[in-house]
């Protein structure tokens, strides 16, 4: 089950400024995630991508400490001579750091200095955020004949979202098409995309549904927006400014 969450790491050469977390954020963004105790894949590099699982325990002043998964104390002592790459994986982001000066404590946990190169990774397939709390955030479904349906947006991926919408007001069958569907927030909007029908689940309240779609056929610029968005989310609550987390949409022009 653990090396469900395991990924493996991204070239830095193609890792985009952008994504590297300033060094003051570091250490309140991993003693954050720590807390949640994520798996955390360890990579040598030198070694084929070899993958060594740990658990992230917590976060010291100086150091991260880490508890190892099915490995031996004598290949652990081996294993940590190297500097290595880590890879932690949470349900809001993807992260990636070099562990450098590590060392085995006197209960057999791994540990490391707080890096200074902590970058933040988005999962291209799947990955999925959601939204803070904003009234105004609505995705309009085009239903013909010039008529619109606003719906309430669950969360998003690069690739597609799930929505929360009533029940009845139109036709929702899996497999079927939405056309001219856009993003607003106030009277700012994103550009037009389509989305195909991928789940549909009805929960407790049977006026309403939640439907899972994906992009279909997206533009070069619709991709980049949802991306853009993803984006957005994700750098708000790292920087817990989720109240103005719509103004680096590329589309949001207030």
């Amino acid at each position: 089950m653990m090396l469900a969450h395991i990924f493996p790491p991204v070239s830095k050469k193609i890792i985009e400024h952008e994504r590297v977390v300033q060094t003051r954020h570091v250490n309140r963004i991993l003693g954050r995630e720590f807390e949640r105790n994520p798996v955390v894949g360890m990579y040598s590099l030198e070694e084929g991508l070899t993958t060594h699982v740990l658990t992230a325990i917590r976060v010291d002043a100086e150091a991260l400490v880490f508890k190892p998964e099915k490995i031996s104390l004598r290949e652990l002592a081996q294993i940590v001579l190297s500097q290595k790459v880590m890879v932690l994986c949470t349900e809001n982001a993807k992260y990636q750091f070099t562990a450098k000066n590590m060392k085995i404590d006197k209960a057999g946990n791994v540990i490391c200095n707080i890096p200074n190169d902590l970058y933040l990774i988005q999962r291209r397939e799947g990955f999925r955020v959601t939204p803070p709390a904003d009234e105004s955030f609505k995705l309009i479904i085009g239903l013909g004949a010039q008529q619109e349906l606003l719906t309430n947006v669950v969360n998003v991926s690069c690739n597609g979202l799930q929505l929360d919408m009533r029940a009845g007001v139109t036709e929702v069958a899996l497999g079927g098409y939405w056309h001219t569907c856009y993003f607003e927030r106030l009277s700012s909007e994103s550009g037009k995309f389509n989305l195909e029908i991928r789940n549909i689940y009805q929960g407790g309240d049977v006026a309403r549904l939640k439907v899972g779609c994906q992009l279909y056929e997206p533009s070069k610029k619709t991709q980049r927006e949802f991306e853009n968005i993803v984006e957005s989310i994700t750098q708000a609550r790292l920087t817990t400014n989720l109240k103005k987390w719509y103004t680096s949409l590329e589309w949001w022009n207030e």
